[in-house]
């Protein structure tokens, strides 16, 4: 005697489709909640008024390569257990930039609140450090430096600390 399948009802196929379409609802509304759970939103407050700004962006780009300026910027482990942040800053013919006024703000891409602001120190010719505490891991470095005739300078470096690499 052979099986008899189960005929095919209106109930079960309703049974069926409720079942499918519930379990595509709630992998979507995971994935929504993790989404927005995990990202805080803007990294601005003003991105409309920035985006209204960006030709004179544009202009002051051009400024500044015309300046010819270059950064580079490092961590360095500090005798106290701490940090330095260290960035030289050099000249169109690679001849270090003395007298700036100095400051990085470093940004935490993965967290807003670790977010700090630093006024370095000259320590040498085209040589511009501070102290700081940051944790291990990606970190944005925005360097601005102006000179005593107000000429700016503006760069953002990507930086690893604790890994030993620098970019």
């Amino acid at each position: 005697m052979s099986a008899m399948a189960k005929p095919i009802t209106g109930r079960r196929v309703l049974i069926w489709l409720l079942l499918f379409f519930g379990t595509i609802v709630a992998v979507n509304g995971a994935f929504v909640y993790f989404a927005l759970d995990t990202w805080p939103g803007l990294s601005t407050r003003r991105a409309y008024e920035e985006g209204l700004a960006y030709n004179k962006t544009l202009d002051a780009v051009r400024v500044q390569q015309a300046l010819g300026w270059k950064s580079a910027v490092d961590f360095e482990s500090a005798e106290n257990g701490g940090r330095t942040l260290t960035v030289r800053m050099t000249g169109r013919d690679n001849t270090p930039l003395a007298g700036l006024a100095v400051s990085v703000e470093l940004r935490r891409p993965v967290r807003e609140n670790e977010d700090r602001m630093l006024d370095l120190a000259e320590v040498g010719a085209g040589v511009y450090r501070a102290a700081v505490e940051a944790a291990p891991g990606r970190w944005q470095a925005i360097v601005k430096a102006v000179d005593p005739g107000g000429r700016a300078y503006l760069m953002v470096h990507d930086l690893t600390i604790g890994a030993g690499t620098r970019r």
